[in-house]
């Protein structure tokens, strides 16, 4: 009788019902903490409905397998509500920017060096900068970026800006109990803001909150200044995330198709979740965009080639 039970959940529409349930939870429900936490890992979900779907298919389970077919799809190609539109490279250049999150108690500190002057950025975002990796990096990088600005921090959330390009304004801003860098730089189109942060990672429900309470701050500091934007940097969130699409919806922001690669858990430079990203406003576009193994962190690095629209 059991047997015969468990046959019937198994390979029947109750079975297929609670996996399309499940499936459009994750792919369509909104961001409660704990599923927005396993919504981050969308792709492996995916992965998990394939391989259901792989097994049912095998022992027969039809409605079962056709569901899993189903929910890998939905959750595969999840809506690029923060892709920026098509854009065919014409625009005028305008600065090459990089991120990089160092990882704090990384201590291969040549090799990340080597890593950021190898990116040829004209500005370079780091994260995670303690006082320790404040001075490794002005000594490592002082004399090709002259113009920089570092908030070093021992709790993880410390950054520094470095830069080629004359800083035409550049200022530290608090977000939520942190620390952003606001700098403005100018191109040969005209003066463009560059915003590095470094979100509350949402490990718990009130840093949760405190993660999503930072995008909806930032949502204000871009549209305070007609000037196009560029944000880049650890959001940590992903492309899909609601905090991530509100933001981009009330901006204009938007980022690279490529930019929905992972970079985080980073190992040997492969990584899961998309965390760290490059965005701009409706003048710019993001070209050329390249992810990117940090050495000894636990993050991939970014850079690409802001050019204009025009």
């Amino acid at each position: 009788m059991i047997r015969k039970l468990l046959s019937r959940w198994t390979d029947g529409p109750i079975a297929a019902g609670v996996l399309l349930a499940l499936g459009c939870a994750l792919a369509f429900a909104p961001d409660p903490f704990l599923l927005m936490l396993a919504r981050a890992f969308l792709w492996q979900w995916a992965l998990c409905a394939v391989a259901i779907a792989v097994i049912a298919f095998f022992t027969r389970r039809w409605w079962s397998g056709a569901a899993a077919v189903i929910v890998a799809i939905l959750l595969a190609f999840p809506p690029q509500r923060t892709v920026q539109s098509k854009f065919t490279g014409a625009g005028v250049p305008l600065v090459r920017v990089a991120h990089m999150n160092v990882f704090q108690p990384n201590d291969d500190h040549d090799a990340v060096i080597a890593e950021a002057l190898e990116t040829d950025a004209d500005v370079i975002s780091f994260q995670e900068v303690s006082p320790i990796w404040a001075s490794v990096l002005q000594q490592g990088l002082a004399s090709g970026y002259p113009y920089h600005r570092l908030v070093p921090q021992s709790n993880c959330y410390g950054i520094a800006l470095f830069s080629r390009l004359p800083f035409l304004r550049v200022d530290v801003l608090p977000l939520q109990r942190r620390s952003m860098l606001l700098a403005e730089v100018a191109t040969s189109e005209g003066p463009v803001r560059l915003l590095s942060v470094h979100a509350t990672s949402p490990g718990s429900y009130g840093h949760y909150l405190q993660r999503n309470a930072q995008l909806n701050e930032l949502a204000a500091v871009v549209n305070e200044s007609p000037m196009p934007v560029v944000l880049f940097g650890d959001l940590n969130t992903v492309s899909w995330d609601r905090a991530l699409v509100n933001l981009c919806a009330r901006t204009g922001l938007r980022e690279h198709s490529d930019n929905t690669d992972a970079t985080w858990p980073s190992f040997a430079g492969m990584a899961l979740i998309p965390l760290d990203h490059i965005l701009v406003t409706k003048e710019l576009a993001v070209d050329g965009l390249d992810i990117f193994r940090i050495s000894g962190s636990d993050h991939c690095g970014v850079t690409a080639v802001i050019r204009s629209r025009s």
